[in-house]
């Protein structure tokens, strides 16, 4: 891009740095017209950006050439002149680079008036650069033209938005887009690649934004300062894969019950690391849930502590460990992890669902570095057997335990990710395929990771304005009607509250529950706000959200009507519910007791103490 990020801008120097030091296959340039019929190289109209002060288009070549440039970039500070087209080309002929050259609005080349831009095909012609290079401009006339007139030239239509609905202009002129990273995704690049077109992006300055954007199908992406060197291998994609968007699902949800700061009703000994609510259970940071009680275990007492919708209950279960770490496989097995913190090797307790004897397995991870937070896929009890998922503080990887029939098989571990783990990171099983989950850091969002790393699933910079994600852990992806759907953590950090995301609808965000409290960090050590999906059945779902100090509740969310289970008895009496109050909160999460313009989530609360939530469009 501009050469890159070696020398000044557009000058030889960075072409030639381009070439030598990041070996790029192609080195863009922007190209404007002198005042006396000359094409230089120059992203702005004038000259200011890199210490001169003429215009290009009303200065000369040897006026331009008169200047001295000078820029600072990445604490270097360089220096160079202004380069011609001429010498741009020469360059990437020396170094067997192809040209890729942007047309900027400038005399006799814009949607106007191309009468320049014979000179400039000739100069390229005359180059040998007839079938290596690719002209590059958002002007869409000027793109015709060149397309009517020199259809050897490869064209691609730069863009941000703009390739939404141009897919046939674009095969009629037979050109490709390049498209500015962030405004597409790999539907946008399929509605491409299904008539014959490939896609170009723009900028990739990160080994994050180059897996994401590269897993999208993209065929060439131009960048400033990214080694290829150090880029992995893209996978290559199978269309047919690749599942059409949906319509947003349209779900409603009702609270089967919620305990929390903001209601005032938390049970006694609810787990809160604040001390004036004076709990036993400081420490119990992670949850899980099995049949509708919630398990979490307090570390620094050893533990195991387990709450439903009557509040603390008896669970049966041994005393808890000295460790945080506490999940459930797919077959809601009990998995408690019982090292401490960084100990080696590792010892778990594992309880086969419906017993309370427990199994002692002991392994040594692959990878070193404290790992808080656990979690666990398929039947770690049966021959198939499951997985445990660490991802360990400063690792660029997460070990994967294998355990079949309850014991210990094998370690093994992913390929390198887009991000570090840290103490409060973790994995979100995908099924029970060790090659496929989501991984997350406190305040850096959601990554995938399918047989390699993808990077981006939910990520850009965290907000506490919903339905954003915000900085805290937790998180579940899950099936409802047709549709994948991801939870995630949304509203003010370390307090609950979550947005659904319809994966399947381009990430649209079609739920958001309130914060179930305020107590923040101080109350919520753990950085999460837990969240486990149970599918009833195809409509249905039994979301709950645990957040130390700050609450838990269960959500039914669903398409259609609630699920209700079919009476036991000969007679079947139902009663009509009675309507308390009815609030309404907007994606700023502002309250009122009217709807507010644009997308509201109303709450309506009934005289038995229930609550349904649905989104409403004023």
């Amino acid at each position: 891009h501009r050469g890159c990020n070696k020398g000044v801008m557009n000058t030889a120097e960075a072409f030639r740095n381009g070439a030598d030091f990041y070996h790029y296959d192609g080195l863009e340039c922007d190209v404007r017209v002198t005042s006396d019929r000359q094409y230089v190289i120059s992203h702005d109209e004038t000259t200011n950006a890199v210490g001169g002060n003429l215009t290009v288009a009303s200065a000369t070549l040897a006026q331009l050439k008169a200047e001295n440039y000078t820029q600072t970039r990445s604490g270097v500070t360089y220096s160079g002149k202004i380069c011609t087209v001429a010498e741009y080309l020469d360059i990437c002929a020396e170094k067997n680079v192809f040209p890729v050259i942007e047309l900027k609005w400038t005399t006799g080349i814009n949607n106007n008036d191309m009468s320049n831009f014979p000179g400039l095909a000739q100069l390229i012609k005359d180059k040998g650069m007839t079938d290596k290079v690719v002209i590059l401009t958002s002007m869409k006339s000027s793109l015709e033209y060149v397309k009517t007139h020199y259809p050897e030239f490869k064209c691609q239509f730069l863009c941000t938005t703009g390739w939404k609905g141009a897919q046939e202009w674009c095969k009629k002129w037979n050109l490709n887009p390049s498209i500015q990273v962030g405004n597409f995704d790999i539907y946008a690049v399929k509605s491409y690649v299904e008539m014959g077109m490939e896609v170009a992006a723009w900028t990739v300055n990160s080994l994050a934004t180059y897996k994401s954007v590269g897993a999208m199908g993209v065929t060439m992406m131009t960048c400033d300062y990214l080694m290829p060197s150090e880029m992995p291998e893209l996978a290559d994609i199978n269309w047919d894969d690749v599942e059409p968007v949906l319509e947003p699902l349209e779900v409603k949800c009702d609270t089967a019950y919620i305990f929390s700061r903001a209601l005032n009703n938390l049970p006694e000994n609810f787990p809160s690391g604040l001390d004036a609510d004076n709990s036993p259970y400081k420490s119990a940071q992670q949850a899980c849930v099995i049949d509708g009680v919630f398990y979490t275990n307090d570390y620094t007492t050893s533990t195991l502590v387990a709450f439903n919708e009557s509040g603390m209950v008896d669970h049966g279960y041994a005393t808890g460990t000295n460790s945080h770490g506490i999940c459930t496989d797919d077959a809601g097995n009990l998995i408690q992890r019982a090292d401490g913190l960084t100990k080696t090797p590792n010892t778990f307790v594992l309880y086969k669902k419906g017993s309370k004897t427990p199994v002692n397995v002991t392994f040594e991870l692959r990878n070193n570095g404290q790992t808080n937070f656990i979690s666990a896929s398929g039947d770690v009890f049966s021959a198939e057997g499951g997985y445990i998922y660490f991802f360990p503080n400063g690792q660029k990887v997460v070990d994967i335990v294998k355990i079949t029939d309850g014991k210990f098989e094998e370690v093994t571990s992913s390929g390198t990710l887009s991000i570090a783990g840290s103490t409060a990171g973790v994995v979100y099983p995908i099924k029970n395929d060790p090659q496929h989950f989501i991984y997350q850091v406190r305040g850096n969002g959601y990554y995938l990771y399918n047989k390699e790393d993808k990077a981006d699933y939910v990520t850009g910079k965290s907000s506490t304005t919903v339905p954003n994600r915000n900085s805290s852990l937790g998180g579940c992806l899950f099936e409802l009607a047709g549709h994948k759907l991801f939870a995630h953590a949304s509203g003010s950090n370390y307090n609950g509250g979550f947005t659904i995301k319809d994966m399947s609808a381009n990430k649209a965000s079609i739920l958001t529950l309130p914060v179930l409290g305020t107590g923040g960090y101080s109350a919520n050590p753990s950085v999460g706000a837990w969240l486990k999906a149970e599918s009833i059945d195809e409509n249905h779902v039994w979301l709950y959200e645990y957040c130390q100090g700050n609450g838990y509740a269960k959500y039914q969310i669903y398409v259609g009507e609630p699920y209700a289970p079919q009476p036991s008895g000969v007679t079947d009496i139902t009663t009509s519910k009675i309507v308390k109050s009815v609030r309404y909160y907007n994606l700023a999460g502002m309250e009122s007791a009217t709807p507010f313009s644009g997308v509201n989530i109303a709450i309506t609360t009934y005289t038995d103490g229930t609550t349904t939530s649905s989104k409403v469009i004023k």
